[in-house]
């Protein structure tokens, strides 16, 4: 393939995140009240999150900085894997007991 056609396919993907990212943006704000009505503020940044928005663009949804979001989120994912590790830790005792 020719470096003329690499360049093309990677602006068109670019484009493509972009559009598909833009597309996320419309639908939230369409159902905006429904997913994120009465949750605070914590809980729609993890929502936004797993629906594979970016922290600078929560950050815009929810009116609050990136680094707001970047913190939250880091610590929503700490408290997650440490409460992974605890059911694995548990699993082992109970292994451990029935044999």
């Amino acid at each position: 393939m020719s470096g003329n056609s690499e360049k093309l396919l990677k602006k068109l993907d670019i484009l493509a995140k972009k559009i598909d990212i833009l597309t996320k943006v419309t639908a939230i704000s369409i159902q905006k009240e429904k997913l994120l009505e009465k949750k605070k503020q914590k809980e729609q940044m993890k929502i936004l999150d797993k629906l594979g928005f970016s922290p600078s663009l929560i950050s815009l949804i929810l009116g609050t900085t990136p680094n707001t979001v970047n913190v939250a989120l880091s610590k929503l994912r700490k408290k997650k894997k440490k409460g992974k590790q605890t059911e694995k830790a548990k699993q082992g005792e109970v292994e451990q007991n029935g044999d």
